[in-house]
């Protein structure tokens, strides 16, 4: 449990660069990725880059990310980049799709909805340490395996709730077409 309070009380820190900290730059491809490591790596788990050549690609592919000009790509994919390597962990390439769309369009653009996505993931990182009035993962009574459960149970309702959301923005869309 030591370990894991541990690791908690450093993403409880962590924090994200927000939009107007994103480098003014045009970046060639292997820029991009080394900044996504940069400022994702601190809190990734899974071993090799957080994000691959393959990844942009596809992502430009399918629309998820702006198509590069003259082989650069500026803050604004940066952002994109960054939002879909955490929401990727949990929805669907379409539900991301219509997620950004829903959030950049709410929000006013990229610049406002990558910095309100910031806040949130800071704030859902923070809560992870700290849940139900105060009480923290290490208490004695607590198990790994109960923890495991609940935060378990806990992503599955939210990925739930995420989905219904989706649905019915998408249909209020539909209805508005």
């Amino acid at each position: 449990m030591d370990e894991l309070q541990t690791w908690l009380d450093k993403i409880e820190d962590y924090r994200l660069p927000r939009f107007d900290d994103l480098p003014e730059l045009d970046l060639y491809r292997d820029q991009l990725l080394t900044l996504v490591d940069k400022y994702i790596g601190p809190i990734w788990l899974e071993d090799g880059p957080v994000v691959t050549t393959s990844m942009v690609n596809n992502y430009v592919k399918n629309g998820l990310l702006p198509h590069p000009e003259k082989k650069r790509y500026n803050r604004e994919h940066l952002a994109y980049l960054i939002a879909i390597t955490f929401l990727k962990q949990v929805v669907s390439i379409n539900e991301i799709q219509e997620g950004l769309d829903i959030l950049t369009n709410l929000n006013g653009g990229i610049a406002k909805a990558y910095d309100f996505f910031c806040d949130k993931q800071e704030i859902a990182l923070k809560t992870l340490n700290h849940r139900e009035e105060g009480q923290v993962l290490s208490e004695k009574n607590q198990s790994s395996a109960y923890l495991m459960v609940e935060m378990v149970t806990m992503a599955f309702a939210t990925k739930l709730i995420t989905e219904k959301i989706l649905m019915i923005e998408t249909n209020n869309s539909d209805e508005k077409s």
